[in-house]
């Protein structure tokens, strides 16, 4: 048996990277998953890998759209219920580092990013409030070690996961009466084409890359997988857990170079 056998999750940008890994995981552990993206083509890829795994078209549901249209999150709410019956985990991980084409800095890349990063997620956990409410499920939403310290890259992106994180340690406060737990994921550098959507080049990705690699202890990028097992945990045997910023970046934060002494 599985840890989610029974259970319904939605986990929004599931058509590559984390979230596809995550939609994988939980479904092979038993859940009917509701996956998401804004590519057709890379959607029907994580539907197609699903089957792959022997996960039947009674535990798939499909929601393609930009997810900072108000409409895609009430159709991801809707059509999960309208299937299901009910949901029991929400996974808010669809997010962007900056809108490609326009200046980092400008007031246009800094509403897109929120609209993306956080409008989205406060929008999909009021609405799935009320059913998760009945299940006593949980949120999960997808932050960044980026909303841990500044940036000078993608200033954007790090306030907005800041304030993803500040959202849900207030959330935890107003969801627990419900018995409804919240928490973040905060990932470091993961293999992922987050950036590429940003609109930097390989070789800036390469510059990019190295440095992060450099100055994480464990001396790598982590896996979309190891952020799904990380997830598991979080939605099923940490019951207890509110609230919490849970950090999985190969010691990145804590690096604190120090001089060789003799």
């Amino acid at each position: 048996m599985g840890k989610l056998d029974g259970k319904v999750v939605i986990v929004t940008g599931s058509s590559n990277g984390i979230g596809r890994a995550t939609a994988v995981l939980f479904a092979e552990e038993g859940a009917s998953v509701t996956i998401h993206g804004r590519s057709t083509e890379t959607l029907n890829e994580t539907e197609q890998i699903l089957k792959s795994k022997g996960v039947t078209e009674n535990r798939i549901a499909v929601v393609q759209g930009s997810i900072e249209e108000e409409k895609t999150c009430h159709e991801l709410i809707e059509k999960t219920v309208e299937k299901f019956g009910k949901i029991d985990v929400l996974i808010n991980n669809a997010g962007l580092g900056a809108k490609t084409g326009v200046h980092p800095l400008s007031l246009e890349n800094y509403q897109y990013v929120f609209d993306v990063n956080l409008k989205s997620v406060v929008l999909l956990t009021q609405l799935a409030t009320p059913y998760l409410e009945k299940t006593k499920g949980n949120i999960i939403n997808v932050s960044s070690i980026a909303g841990l310290k500044a940036s000078s890259m993608f200033p954007f992106y790090a306030m907005s996961k800041a304030a993803l994180d500040h959202f849900c340690r207030c959330y935890s406060l107003i969801l627990a009466d419900k018995g409804i737990r919240i928490n973040n994921l905060n990932p470091g550098g993961v293999e992922t084409s987050i950036f590429d959507k940003s609109g930097i080049t390989k070789e800036q990705w390469g510059v990019f890359k190295n440095h992060v690699e450099e100055t994480t202890p464990m001396k790598r990028f982590g896996t979309p997988e190891e952020m799904a097992k990380t997830m598991l945990f979080m939605a099923t045997d940490a019951t207890y857990m509110t609230g919490a910023l849970i950090v999985a970046d190969g010691g990145n934060t804590l690096f604190s170079p120090m001089p060789k002494l003799q």
